[in-house]
């Protein structure tokens, strides 16, 4: 096979180093062409001919072509191609666009893939960009866009995977095949591989990184003696299909709590909201909070305390009404730092105290991430989370506030309560009837935990058996999530909120589930203004008062890092009837 055998097309190519790479692993039977603009151009040509070894294989004929052009004027790159370059069209042809044809004008983006299919006899187009523009990473990520003079003009027209594929489709390519990189990962990636990586450095932004995944696709069509090198995906099971019904409504109001990964409880008294730490806006930058507010569900804010102790993410707080304490347990100042203590909050005087212990001496590993719930009067229960190895945890414990004076700390008891079957993170705790239910949450896998709901007998009265038994469906189960809120309702109904899935083409909206039939109905999120996106993960959620027309819901702060287009704090907070 001679050099000229095969032939590679970066439309867009920017500084791709992918040539260079390919040749120092051995692969030297292809003739590679880059094309872009001319100041790319030049400007990735003085790179190169700074680099004495890039130079130097750049250098090589037939092998590498840096070269301008407009991929809207059509003649003009065919003339390029086949009369300048000597491509040769019947020829196994690989054309790339990472990023590229996305910002070009819908007609000029599509006449391009249609050129590509019928000048190449055999090719593969493989392409890289963006999905999914109407929820609320969606418009973060068109915002960002947008702000750097570069939006993404073919997306509106074409949202979502079949969109995509029905777009190559119709434009000459005889085959097609399409993955987000949640289901590429899950489906193509070998697990050594991803153990690998995951053992590069401790990682806790999940939300971010999921949500980034699940909004951009790898695409191969191919026509020719060429077949598209992504497999057809994995068809689902009929009986793990998710039905989503209307959308829900809701009314975003201005809010100044602008954080995520803090912890927040209900006071029965005014159905105001306590939130403590997380990770937010500060006058010297983003960081983790040290504050305990009280919000009032007017959207009102009261200051309660500073205290360094409280600057944490993903803990929890629940509220020991006997003692007007609020407990607080676990989270983590860093990936590396898992916390373990549990702190008392007089809410009438607004001081904390501090209680530690160790594994050895009968407390619960350090977590953060875990699931948990108030047990009235004094109980708490804990279940799973991360621990230090950053690994999902299986245990689960209740945690018994000893009863005291209200002039003294409090005290605690753990008792170990029943494992989970396997480990699970960003799950959701809730009680209802004597049981508790587990909702959602992350695996060792780090895809959304399967079942998504587990339910135990909490182990109160001597012939209370603790099991996690996983209910049967009458119907569709909810859309797997994590990071989600769970709420129980006066006519036994869970109702989740929010979330992030890793193995759903929406962002999960409102599933009510039915406890007495295990039926559930699923509600979509509103299609999102780009001015003001909303990312439901790693929030606060608590049920308003109930009306005629249906339930309110009021959540509070949320949001996500969205690696390169920045961290995201919602600045409302949001109203849902149901």
């Amino acid at each position: 096979m001679s050099s000229s055998d095969v032939q590679i097309i970066s439309f867009g190519a920017g500084f791709d180093t992918s040539f260079f790479m390919l040749r120092q692993q051995g692969y030297t039977q292809c003739q590679y062409v880059e094309i872009d603009f001319p100041d790319v151009v030049a400007k990735k040509w003085q790179l190169i001919k700074n680099h004495p070894y890039c130079a130097e294989l750049a250098a090589e004929k037939n092998a590498y072509q840096l070269v301008a052009a407009d991929l809207r004027n059509l003649p003009s790159l065919t003339k390029l191609l086949f009369e300048e370059l000597s491509l040769n069209p019947l020829l196994p042809s690989l054309l790339i666009s990472e990023c590229a044809i996305t910002y070009m004008d819908e007609t000029s983006s599509s006449k391009l893939i249609e050129w590509c299919a019928g000048t190449f006899s055999n090719a593969v187009f493989a392409v890289y960009e963006q999905i999914r523009p109407s929820d609320g990473f969606g418009r973060v990520m068109q915002q960002h866009f947008i702000q750097l003079s570069i939006p993404l003009l073919s997306l509106p027209i074409y949202p979502n995977q079949e969109c995509q594929r029905n777009r190559y489709l119709r434009r000459g390519w005889s085959s097609c095949e399409i993955y987000d990189i949640n289901e590429f990962v899950r489906q193509l990636v070998p697990l050594d591989e991803l153990n690998r990586m995951r053992k590069l450095e401790i990682f806790d932004e999940y939300e971010g990184f999921n949500e980034k995944c699940s909004h951009y696709v790898v695409l191969t069509a191919a026509k020719g003696i060429c077949t598209t090198p992504l497999p057809p995906k994995e068809q689902e099971i009929k009986d793990n299909l998710f039905v989503t019904t209307n959308p829900i409504s809701w009314q975003l109001k201005e809010s100044s709590i602008q954080r995520y990964g803090q912890a927040g409880c209900p006071s029965l008294v005014d159905g105001s909201m306590w939130i403590v730490g997380g990770f937010g806006a500060r006058p010297q930058g983003h960081g983790r909070l040290d504050d305990l507010i009280r919000v009032h569900r007017d959207g009102t804010i009261e200051l309660q305390l500073k205290n360094k102790r409280l600057a944490r993410m993903y803990h929890s707080l629940h509220l020991i009404e006997p003692i007007s304490r609020l407990v607080i347990y676990g989270g983590r100042t860093h990936p590396a730092m898992a916390l373990g203590d549990v702190g008392f909050i007089d809410i009438k005087n607004n001081e904390t105290e501090w209680l530690e212990g160790q594994p050895e001496n009968g407390w619960p590993e350090p977590r953060w991430r875990h699931a948990s719930s108030i047990i009235p009067p004094c109980g708490i229960f804990v279940g799973g989370g991360c621990g230090r190895q950053n690994n999902p945890l299986t245990d689960c414990w209740m945690m018994r506030v000893l009863p005291v004076s209200k002039s003294e700390t409090p005290s605690v008891n753990w008792e170990p309560f029943v494992s989970l079957p396997s480990g699970r993170h960003s799950a959701t705790a809730s009680y209802w009837q004597n049981l508790i239910v587990i909702s959602g949450g992350l695996d060792k896998s780090e895809m959304t935990s399967q079942p998504q709901l587990l339910v135990s007998n909490t182990g109160y009265s001597s012939s209370s058996q603790q099991e996690w038994i996983e209910p049967e469906w009458h119907g569709p189960p909810p859309i797997p999530r994590y990071s989600h809120q769970a709420l129980i309702t006066a006519d036994n109904r869970l109702i989740l909120v929010g979330g992030i899935s890793t193995c759903h083409t929406n962002s999960p909206g409102v599933c009510v589930i039915d406890l007495l039939k295990w039926t559930c109905v699923e509600y979509t999120l509103p299609i999102q203004d780009i001015k003001q996106p909303v990312i439901l993960a790693s929030f606060n959620a608590q049920l308003g008062e109930e009306e005629k027309d249906g339930t309110k819901i009021l959540c509070w702060g949320g949001g996500s890092p969205c690696f390169s287009f920045g961290t995201h704090l919602n600045n409302v907070f949001v109203e849902i009837k149901i």
